[in-house]
């Protein structure tokens, strides 16, 4: 109940205040009071607006970015059409086979050398 009755004061007060000039030494308070909503609601739309305005502007340079990707790297066709067939790279039947050749281009390999690289093997080739 005395909230209620201080509103009405308060109403009243406001009410006075807004018809007698802003001079009147009496209604200081209230357009002080007054003054800082106005500034507070203003500040409140001005951060709502470039709020809005970043939002945009964020969006509008994460899309660029993405064309920009989307530029970079070929369509989906050519991508496509250049595609590798990962099926015939590891179509190994079993780990023993993956052994024996490893083993057989190892041995390749050494013969290989042996026959590019003079004295690979050891031996020294030539007149004694």
């Amino acid at each position: 109940m005395e909230t209620i009755r201080r509103l009405e004061v308060l109403w009243a007060y406001s009410l006075q205040c807004a018809r007698a000039p802003a001079s009147a030494p009496a209604c200081d308070p209230f357009w002080t009071g007054a003054g800082i909503v106005a500034v507070a609601a203003v500040a409140l739309v001005a951060l709502y607006i470039l709020r809005r305005m970043m939002r945009n502007l964020l969006a509008v340079r994460a899309e660029r970015i993405r064309v920009a990707e989307r530029a970079r790297v070929a369509d989906e066709d050519t991508m496509a059409q250049y595609k590798a067939d990962t099926d015939k790279l590891f179509a190994v039947s079993s780990q023993e086979d993956v052994e024996q050749r490893i083993k057989r281009a190892l041995e390749e390999r050494k013969k290989k050398d042996q026959w590019q690289r003079p004295g690979a093997s050891g031996k020294k080739e030539g007149p004694e």
